[in-house]
């Protein structure tokens, strides 16, 4: 008998039942009053068990502070239009809206190669109807929105019809977040913002092309995020808001596709590319040593990072793309995540130089951070890996 009580117990906890338990830790009481709460279950982070994993880094130590989750593959893409919001009256939009973007990418073995494209919001104005892309001011804002879920800020909505995973914040702390890292933003621009990324969607179709050859092929449409609510209380220390996330990101949260990185590290610049660049060397310098350098071409990387499309004539534009990169990697220098950079000369036949290339060298500090989330992932796998065995060895007694 207390073998089926344990076995229950713990079943309970990994599909996120608390056994025993009548209090919740967010109440139905606190939200949005937008949201249909008839047969409406809540579960928090402690919970869930993919939800648990997610937020586990805010109890390890030094990371509790500014530790935060990368997507795998899905934060390399350059899903954001560089540059400040294009804010389009409806009726001159062009004939194609949808921002179209080739990529391709190589993460722990496997390839990757397809195309998105990024459909604009339109934007409902009491004498104006716009069109409006995601550009770095919504980057920022997701940024800052996935580092509040990381914050047991993440939860699980149950109705009736579905399953889903929301982020429960006040406007305040989300502005908050921003401001600690040097982001000031008002509370009607992040509110712009959010509507901006529920409203635009992106769409993918690529292959996957393994170690050994296999290919599979993946394809969807998905919201930057997904539905928004906002209580009726003013002030933005008093509104509550529940943010839903797109089904991408909840794949990637239950299969733990996911990667630690420092927020307060990379989100702390104020331009996007040393942003952007910092936290893909989190993602991609993953076996990180000093003795180790991180190359790339600059042509290919400022596609890569939304500058420039891979079709763009750019020997005009060279210099500019240059000077750009080169500001961005001494910032990442005088933050203390390189500890210096080489770049060289790529010419055509004619001496003509038709492109760059970067050598970057991580700093012993860089190393070390690396090290450690690479050690916290797999403790946190072993930790699901356990819990796995566990269930089947209860079901098999």
């Amino acid at each position: 008998m207390q073998t089926v009580y344990i076995f229950t117990r713990l079943k309970a906890e990994l599909i996120g039942v608390q056994v025993g338990m009548t209090k919740q830790e967010i109440s139905l009481t606190n939200m949005p009053d937008s949201l249909e709460k008839s047969g409406m279950v809540i579960q928090s982070a402690s919970q869930v068990k993919p939800l648990s994993l997610f937020t586990n880094a805010h109890n390890e130590g030094d990371i509790v502070n500014s530790l935060s989750q990368a997507f795998s593959l899905y934060d390399l893409w350059s899903r954001f239009v560089r540059g400040r919001n294009l804010k389009l009256p409806a009726n001159q939009a062009p004939a194609r809206v949808i921002k179209k973007r080739q990529f391709s990418e190589r993460v722990d073995g496997i390839r990757y190669e397809g195309e998105f494209g990024i459909s604009p919001a339109f934007m409902e104005c009491k004498d104006q109807d716009y069109i409006m892309w995601p550009s770095d001011r919504e980057e920022k804002v997701e940024a800052a929105l996935i580092s509040l879920a990381t914050k047991d800020k993440i939860v699980k909505v149950l109705s009736a019809s579905s399953e889903r995973y929301a982020i429960c914040f006040t406007i305040k702390e989300l502005i908050d977040v921003l401001k600690s890292v040097n982001q000031s933003l008002s509370n009607p621009e992040v509110k712009e913002s959010l509507t901006i990324l529920s409203k635009s969607h992106l769409s993918f179709m690529f292959k996957v092309t393994d170690e050994k050859g296999s290919i599979e092929s993946r394809e969807a449409t998905v919201p930057f995020i997904g539905a928004i609510h906002y209580s009726n209380k003013r002030g933005r220390s008093a509104q509550k808001c529940i943010v839903f996330l797109n089904d991408y990101m909840t794949q990637q949260i239950e299969s733990m596709s996911y990667t630690g990185f420092y927020f307060n590290r990379t989100q702390q610049f104020s331009g996007a590319l040393p942003r952007w660049l910092a936290k893909r060397l989190y993602q991609m310098f993953r076996y990180a040593r000093t003795d180790t350098t991180y190359h790339f071409t600059l042509i290919s990387m400022m596609v890569k990072f939304g500058a420039i499309t891979s079709d763009e004539q750019v020997a005009t534009k060279l210099v500019a793309l240059r000077r750009n990169m080169t500001s961005a990697v001494k910032d990442l220098i005088n933050e203390g995540i390189l500890k210096k950079y080489s770049v060289s000369s790529i010419k055509n036949d004619e001496g003509q130089v038709i492109d760059n290339k970067y050598v970057l060298m991580p700093s012993e500090r860089f190393c070390e951070e690396v090290l450690a989330l690479n050690k916290h992932q797999r403790k946190l796998k072993e930790k699901l890996k356990k819990d796995s065995v566990d269930i089947f060895a209860l079901e098999d007694a």
